[in-house]
């Protein structure tokens, strides 16, 4: 429900009015309402009903427009001392006033603050509760929030005189002061908007008329603030920020302090302790820096109210940029500095040189602390500087400034998240429902201050409502800077003017890694996006990081960046303005192909999808190809993202085959870290294109590779491998038909139709055999025979076939390691358990030494089960360890399964013969569900032929 207090007392329900006829029953709800959650004692609302006379029954009375108040829906709780309705602060227009008067004064720009304070008071329909009971009671009820709003009212001119609005003001202004000339805010600010707007000689009048009508009508002298208002003015002093003090002028120019300030204590003490530091010879200067919208600004003027007793001869403030982001000359800044410490402007020097030296002469020996915002170069700082060892500046600017010396340099960083979460839900004033929709949308302002503070306005006023259109705006690239608009804060205004402080070759760059498709990106892609070498693009990347661009991610193996959404969409537009990026697209991703290439040959996995494939000659980026050479899995670790992401960017640029090919030499590392999502969603997208695109070859290889690693029931694998086997033979290929083949056969082994397999595994074995046969393929037909030779039980055929893969396999590969497995499963099988674990330890090795972690714990979970058969239990539940670790974190089915299988084995051996069979009865279960056959015959041959098993020896 929704309750109006702030003109007639009304009820709606969804936008429906409740008919509330009485208006006693109005005036209950309106007191219950003013005290919400409260108890509002009987004697009270008896005396407010009826304040001269109340009837003999009025307790009765009162219990009857209670009653018929809860019928209407009103949530109203009572008790012997009284009654409390209890309803949301937002569900009362007087809730939502005070919420949004509460946002708006947090606001520091100040049309923004007006435009919310307007909204606010818009609220108000008329005079709270005239329709319900006599001005005397009204106005001993609504005095209080009456005054809230003429705050509100104050606060809302207020912010107006701080935009400008000097000649808009004078009309309303006289008209609020004609009918209450005693509030002295109020006449401050008509004469202050009067003198602004260059009617001097009005304000003076205004000032003299206000003074006669005092002393006739009240007897009273004008306020002090007012008289001291009127001397400024006399003198001509300027007005703003300044501050006149009978003994002489005194600038007091710091900006409005923010109310709200977060995350930034330990800043903000550092920089007080340098500002007021004792025994100097020198001024003391503090150097803000850090990207745009980061709150360099709202620091530094904090940190100026912190000290500012400590410099009784004034603060000055100037903006070192105009508001289009042009520097404003030394000269002119001195000017105005120098009026404000008392030289007449006839005084004021001509040339620069000369108001340096007296503004240094005038500093000398004062206590005086400068603010300057916004820096663009050291040179200009340093002629702006006060000289004497009393005095203190405070400088900000969105790149550091290594040549103020004297300066002690602090970064400004973006806000952590949850205290970016945490502002932003101060922004706003009230709680919303979705809290995780919140911290999405905290998240997505990348820490930044003026993002949050943007964000925040829009939901203080709105609310709810707008929570998913805001979120929604944040996610979409196109449409997310504008929405980081409110009033004349902008982010792409920021934004835009951190860029413009950069070098051309750098601003190229911020606009072209938009083209690299992921936030975090390593050093080396500055050069093809740039067409230069290495050294120059990371010359690009550190300016980039100086103005707060793009962020320091790492520095191992080699060095990356990263860039946060906001100004990755800004990027976005720069490239789109600049309408280049054909050629710097195409140069990148020849960079990807060679650099993937190289960095698949550096990993041992042993597959063969990329083996007809040549590394390309060009381009060389010599320090990003020896960290490849250093360490190939550490280069894909931190890059695997990127060659995903370069791989669908050819795709969307019309280069189906460059794709396919980045694509083939990516899957040898995702095979090994088992990342099969990732490959299989980039094989299908891959898939998709060629399938419209051809060639029928690259087709095929791409779905053969895809098809390898899916998780399909095996009737559909099978029935797959033979219509790919077809294709295969249309392309003619050898390598092609023979990968189909072993394809058949793995899904004739999952369906338990070994006979088939074997038929299949000796076809591929044939084409591998033929003088033009793909002879790569030899290791894994004969890794597939030993597997079919082993489900066939002819374990002689089988462990022949497996050393024989062995031998054929690259040293050390991870190939060879599955294929160690494999035959220490089978020996395991006939209890060879020390030939066994031989092949298993050495696997584990080998997985370890390509930080195959899933491939490790796969095999120490076989090799738990093998302990468990020999008794040795405290190891075999050690060796799980590991597995179950990994588990957990990947939820891997495959792991799930050895790891069921092995402890299963643990239970046996502990005699725990029920945790046993019912371990194997959920993986049979499982298995069935997914249809392999094959394995589900093994669990049950477990399960059934346990000599261990009570059961199995009836």
């Amino acid at each position: 429900m929704e309750f109006r207090l702030l003109g007639a007392v009304e009820v709606r329900d969804g936008g429906r009015a409740v008919a509330l006829p009485r208006r006693q029953e109005r005036l209950v709800l309106a007191v219950l309402l003013l005290r919400a959650t409260e108890v509002v004692p009987v004697d009270e609302l008896v005396d407010l009903l009826w304040p001269q006379d109340p009837p003999a029954r009025a307790r009765s009375a009162l219990q009857v427009y209670v009653s018929r108040l809860r019928k209407a829906g009103v949530p109203i709780e009572g008790s012997r001392s009284g009654y409390a309705v209890r309803v949301e602060a937002e569900s009362v227009d007087l809730g939502r006033f005070r919420a949004q008067t509460a946002h708006a004064r947090a606001l520091e720009d100040p049309v923004l603050r007006s435009a919310a304070l307007t909204e606010a008071l818009g609220l108000w329909r008329g005079e709270p509760l005239a329709d319900v009971t006599s001005e005397p009671v009204r106005a001993r009820l609504c005095a209080g929030i009456e005054e809230e709003r003429t705050t509100a009212l104050e606060d809302r001119i207020d912010a107006d005189l701080a935009a400008g609005k000097y000649e808009q003001l004078v009309p309303e202004l006289a008209r609020l002061v004609a009918a209450d000339p005693l509030r002295e805010r109020l006449v401050i600010a008509w004469m202050t908007a009067l003198y602004r707007a260059g009617r001097k000689q009005e304000a003076l009048t205004a000032y003299a008329e206000l003074a006669e009508r005092l002393a006739d009508q009240y007897g009273l002298d004008p306020a002090p603030a007012l008289r001291r208002l009127h001397l400024a003015i006399l003198r001509d002093d300027p007005l703003g920020p300044a501050r006149s003090t009978a003994d002489g002028t005194t600038p007091r120019e710091l900006p409005v302090d923010v109310s709200l300030l977060v995350g930034r204590d330990e800043l903000l003490a550092d920089g007080v302790r340098v500002l007021t530091g004792e025994g100097r010879e020198e001024a003391a200067v503090v150097c803000l820096w850090g990207a745009a919208g980061v709150g360099k600004s709202a620091a530094a003027t904090r940190i100026g109210h912190l000290v500012a007793e400590a410099f009784p001869d004034g603060q000055l403030f100037a903006r070192l940029q105009d508001v289009g982001g042009a520097a404003v000359p030394a000269r002119t800044l001195l000017g105005r500095m120098l009026r404000a410490v008392g030289v007449p402007p006839p005084v004021v020097p001509d040339s620069l040189a000369d108001r340096i030296r007296l503004f240094q002469e005038r500093t000398a020996d004062r206590a005086l602390l400068v603010v300057l915002d916004d820096a663009l170069d050291a040179e200009t700082v340093e002629q702006l500087l006060p000289s004497g060892p009393r005095c203190a500046a405070v400088v900000t600017s969105r790149k550091s400034l290594p040549e103020l010396k004297k300066a002690a340099h602090r970064q400004v960083l973006p806000l952590e998240e949850a205290t970016g979460n945490d502002l932003l839900v101060r922004l706003i004033g009230r709680s919303l429902r979705d809290q995780a929709a919140i911290a999405t949308v905290a998240a997505a302002c990348a820490g930044l201050p003026l993002a949050l503070r943007i964000v925040g306005s829009r939901l203080a006023l709105s609310g709810d409502d707008a929570l998913p259109a805001v979120a929604g705006a944040l996610a979409d690239d196109e449409a997310r800077l504008d929405s980081m608009v409110a009033g004349d804060l902008a982010v792409r205004t920021s934004l835009h003017r951190s860029l413009s402080l950069a070098e051309p070759r750098t601003r190229q760059l911020l606009a072209r890694l938009s083209l690299v498709g992921v936030a975090e990106f390593p050093v080396w892609v500055a050069a093809p996006l740039l067409d230069c070498d290495e050294p120059a693009g990371a010359a690009a990347f550190d300016q980039l990081v100086d103005l707060g661009l793009v962020e320091l991610a790492g520095l191992e193996p080699f060095r990356r960046y990263k860039m946060h959404a906001l100004v990755r969409s800004y990027a976005a537009e720069q490239l789109a303005q600049a309408g280049d990026s054909a050629g710097p697209m195409r140069r990148y991703l020849d960079a990807v192909h060679r650099l993937t290439a190289l960095a698949d040959s550096g990993v041992n996995h042993g597959w063969t999808s990329a083996a007809h494939l040549q590394t390309p000659p060009a381009p060389v980026l010599p320090e990003a190809e020896e960290a490849i050479e250093a360490d190939a899995i550490r280069w894909f670790e931190s890059s695997w993202g990127l060659v995903d992401a370069a791989a669908r960017s050819a795709l969307a640029t019309g280069a189906p085959e460059l794709a396919a090919t980045i694509g083939l030499f990516l899957i040898g590392y995702l095979g090994v870290r088992e990342l099969r999502e990732a490959r299989n969603d980039l094989l299908t997208t891959i898939r998709d294109v060629l399938a419209e695109t051809g060639p029928l070859e690259l087709l095929v290889r791409i779905e053969l590779a895809r098809h390898t690693y899916r998780v399909v029931p095996p009737a559909e694998r099978r029935s797959e491998g033979e219509r790919l086997r077809e294709l295969a033979e249309q392309t003619g290929s050898l390598d092609l038909q023979a990968r189909a083949e072993l394809q058949i056969a793995m899904a004739s082994v999952q369906l338990a139709d070994y006979q088939r397999s074997r038929e299949h595994g000796l076809a591929a074995l044939a084409l591998i055999e033929r003088p033009d046969g793909p002879k790569h393929l030899h290791f894994f037909v004969l890794r597939d025979l030993m597997h079919v030779a082993a489900e066939l039980k002819d374990y002689d055929a089988s462990i022949s076939w497996g050393e024989q893969a062995i031998g054929l396999a690259p040293p050390d590969s991870n190939v060879q390691a599955e294929a160690r497995v494999v035959l220490g499963e089978i020996q395991a099988e006939i209890e060879q358990y020390d030939a066994a674990e031989a092949q298993l330890t050495k696997a584990v090795e080998i997985f370890g030494a390509l930080s195959n972690d899933h491939g490790a714990a796969q095999t120490n979970s076989l090799r738990a089960a093998i302990a468990a058969k020999q008794g040795r239990l405290d190891e075999a539940r050690a060796l799980l360890t590991q597995p179950k670790a990994l588990y957990a974190e990947t939820a891997s089915r495959y792991l799930w399964l050895r790891i069921g299988l092995a402890e299963a084995d643990i239970a046996m051996a502990a005699g725990d013969y029920a945790e046993g069979r019912r371990i194997r009865l959920e993986l049979i279960e499982e298995v069935v569900a997914s249809g392999d056959k094959s394995v589900e015959q093994f669990i049950r041959d477990q399960l059934d032929n346990d000599p261990r098993d009570p059961a199995n020896r009836r």
